[in-house]
């Protein structure tokens, strides 16, 4: 669902209950949003269907101004709004098959990489995060969610320990939430944040930015020495805190936004870290730009150092860490396999791939 069907339904819901009053309704900004919308599709559609449905979209906004006072005449727009959204996800769904991303990707078709994706997406006729067959193995993974009455937050038992979520999580979101995270973390996958050359060792130092449900760290902490979690989120950040209460003496969690910057709750981990540090993991939707400028002493001047930065958030992501890394004096790798960026609309009109963590490590 897009983010501006989401709003639209939210701000219908609101009036339907009385939430949102006749005068505070943002009429001009909702038309605002779904026209943006249709021209996010553009390209996805002939020159005629485009005109059909902006001077469709036109005739239908024509009749509510700002100042509406008909409340039923405006839940009326809402609705036909959303079904015009409905009807533009449609026609993007309908390039999830095979003829349209070979003609794309028609300069790598002898990638078996490449192949092994589009052959997944044409099978389901749909684009995900993760287009690959392992992926269905944990569509049924049977999930034991438990409750702690103390903290009043669902578990779920991870590997001799227990992995905490959000306060007002419910048992469905969890148990969702839960096998999407450990596919992302299967050997096989392009989002998994370890890799051969790149595995935690022995008694290391790890920092972990953008820790979330702290999958990693669980993975990880019997091996290292000390595990740094930083996480901006405080419903996260109180769910870790029960996850890693009984590891205080190798396990501290710190609030704050990774940055190139120190202000406020934004940290760079040049100021955090004086020790050296043997790993970093990057985790955080599209940040990992500045939180690597913030760490760039930290980086240059660590020996034995290793790190997995999630490269696939913003388009030129992969490009920059690579280098970027390589200016401090490192080696680098990707990840096996891709990720499809299914937020956007570039992974459906350019059916765009993009690779998943760039790896590195100090050159010897």
């Amino acid at each position: 669902m897009s983010k501006t069907k989401q709003l639209l339904e939210k701000i219908s819901s609101a009036i339907r209950s009385g939430q949102l009053p006749l005068g505070s309704i943002p009429i001009d900004d909702i038309k605002n949003s779904v026209r943006y919308e249709i021209e996010l599709y553009r390209n996805t559609m002939s020159y005629e269907q485009y005109m059909c449905i902006i001077n469709s979209f036109n005739k239908l906004c024509s009749n509510i101004s700002e100042d509406e006072s008909d409340v039923s005449k405006i839940l009326l727009l809402l609705d036909a709004l959303i079904l015009c959204i409905d009807m533009l996800s449609d026609m993007i769904y309908a390039l999830a098959n095979k003829e349209y991303w070979e003609y794309k990707h028609f300069s790598e078709l002898d990638d078996p990489e490449i192949q092994e994706v589009i052959e997944y997406i044409d099978k389901k006729q749909r684009i995900s995060l993760l287009n690959y067959n392992f992926v269905d193995e944990y569509s049924a993974l049977q999930v034991e969610v438990l409750f702690d009455m103390n903290c009043q937050m669902f578990y779920v038992p991870y590997k001799g320990r227990k992995m905490y979520f959000p306060k007002g999580w419910d048992e469905e979101k969890v148990i969702d939430y839960y096998r999407s995270v450990v596919a992302e973390q299967d050997k096989r996958s392009p989002h998994c944040y370890t890799d051969a050359g790149y595995e935690i060792s022995h008694g290391d130092v790890v920092v972990d930015v953008g820790a979330a449900e702290g999958i990693f760290a669980l993975d990880t902490i019997d091996m290292a020495k000390k595990v740094y979690l930083i996480e901006a989120d405080q419903e996260w950040v109180e769910a870790l805190l029960q996850t890693f209460k009984d590891d205080s003496d190798k396990v501290k969690i710190i609030r704050g936004f990774a940055d190139c910057v120190d202000e406020g709750e934004r940290i760079t981990l040049d100021s955090l870290f004086m020790e050296e540090v043997n790993y970093i993991k990057m985790d955080i939707e599209g940040y990992e730009k500045p939180a690597l400028l913030g760490a760039k002493r930290l980086l240059q001047e660590g020996n034995q150092i290793k790190c997995a930065i999630c490269a696939y958030h913003c388009k030129e992501d992969e490009t920059w860490i690579k280098e970027y890394l390589k200016e401090q004096g490192f080696i680098t790798d990707v990840s096996n396999g891709y990720i499809c960026p299914d937020w956007t609309v570039e992974a459906y009109i350019d059916a765009e791939l993009r690779r998943g963590i760039v790896f590195g490590r100090k050159q010897n």
